[in-house]
């Protein structure tokens, strides 16, 4: 066993690993408290995303937020609990010797429940990308109904892809080989298990996750230049609406303060009604944005996993498997954690509902 503390990546000889097992530890207990700081608030904020999307007027993005929520929080909240059993069984706590199973058991439900933010996050971003780029064609096809169907339907999809993987394998107790007092659980795989790992990895991590992604970044950019050639059409609007204003002032011979008051109010009422659409895409924009982002890594690590045998548990490359995908957890808790201050920016009606009634405080809308 190689016990460099070195954390160079280098071509490794068969059977040595890339990081040594002390080299690990260190890394594993600081991406753990890493995970619990942003895991734990993200948890109690997404209980509040929920709680306020559901207090204020429900329309077809409100729901799909309130899906994405309930997926974060469900997933931070078993993240939280993977974190802990970590941190007890690396700080060697007499009694934490089961818990790197039990972690692992924990992290099968918490990746379920991640897949099924991402999915929901991939339909925020079709809805989104189509009623800004096609906003006549989609007005209609999209509304709360209509939302919640396909929210309810996208779970129940990833969970019955999901749960063939949790019949192939089974937990056993055996006497521990170092101290007779105590009993340690272990996993017991049925011979099903390789051909569901396979899928799981090549449809599930693999193509789906690709393809959730290739979505996203396509509808990304949709909406990103639709929200362009939206602004540069109203900037045209205005000059016509300007120059017709003049000539109809010229023709009429009416007071012109008075038509421009007219003019001013009919500009501010279309202003405020333009802003808080922006918004409302400006918020759906930068959720998938920041999802792509954070995800990134994990579209080039499954690729990497499927042509690499050795990068798995159990592996050559088994403790850089486990320190990776802790990474992985920590861009996955920074991104249930940031959705809060990103409605809280762009939502009016969430940040009025927050503060009027967590302050008892009235805000600009």
């Amino acid at each position: 066993m190689n016990v460099s503390t070195s954390l160079e990546i280098v071509s490794a000889p068969l059977g040595e690993p890339l990081i040594s097992d002390h080299v690990t530890n260190y890394i594993m207990v600081m991406l753990s408290v890493m995970i619990l700081t942003f895991s734990f608030p993200a948890t109690i904020l997404n209980i509040l995303n929920v709680y306020i999307f559901v207090n204020t007027k429900l329309d077809s993005v409100t729901v799909c937020f309130i899906s994405l929520a309930l997926s974060d929080m469900s997933s931070m909240l078993l993240l939280s609990i993977k974190a802990s059993f970590s941190l007890i069984f690396y700080f060697e706590v007499s009694w934490g010797k089961n818990m790197p199973n039990l972690s692992y058991l924990v992290s099968f439900i918490f990746i379920l429940l991640l897949d099924m933010s991402s999915a929901t996050t991939t339909y925020i971003a079709v809805q989104r990308g189509l009623c800004v780029t096609f906003p006549f064609i989609t007005r209609h096809m999209f509304n709360k109904n209509r939302s919640l169907i396909i929210c309810g339907t996208i779970s129940l999809m990833i969970l019955a892809l999901s749960l063939p993987r949790f019949a192939t394998f089974k937990l056993k107790t055996i006497p521990d080989p170092i101290d007779n007092n105590t009993i340690l659980v272990v996993f017991e795989y049925l011979p099903s298990w390789d051909s569901f790992d396979k899928f799981n990895l090549i449809f599930m991590k693999t193509t789906l996750t690709f393809t959730e992604y290739v979505i996203m970044v396509i509808c990304t950019v949709a909406i990103s230049i639709g929200m362009r050639s939206s602004l540069k059409l109203k900037q045209k609007s205005n000059s016509y609406s300007s120059q017709f204003h003049s000539e109809q002032v010229s023709k009429t011979g009416k007071d012109e303060k008075f038509m421009d008051d007219i003019k001013s109010r009919e500009k501010q009422q279309t202003q405020k009604k333009d802003s808080k659409e922006s918004l409302v895409v400006k918020q759906s924009l930068i959720v998938v944005l920041i999802h792509v982002i954070l995800t990134t890594p994990k579209i080039f690590v499954s690729l990497y996993k499927l042509f690499e045998p050795r990068f798995t548990l159990g592996g050559q490359f088994h403790n850089f498997f486990f320190v990776f995908y802790n990474c992985a957890d920590v861009l996955s808790s920074i991104n249930a954690f940031v959705n809060f201050f990103v409605y809280l920016r762009f939502n009016s009606k969430f940040r009025n509902y927050f503060f009027t009634k967590m302050y008892s405080r009235e805000v600009e809308i």
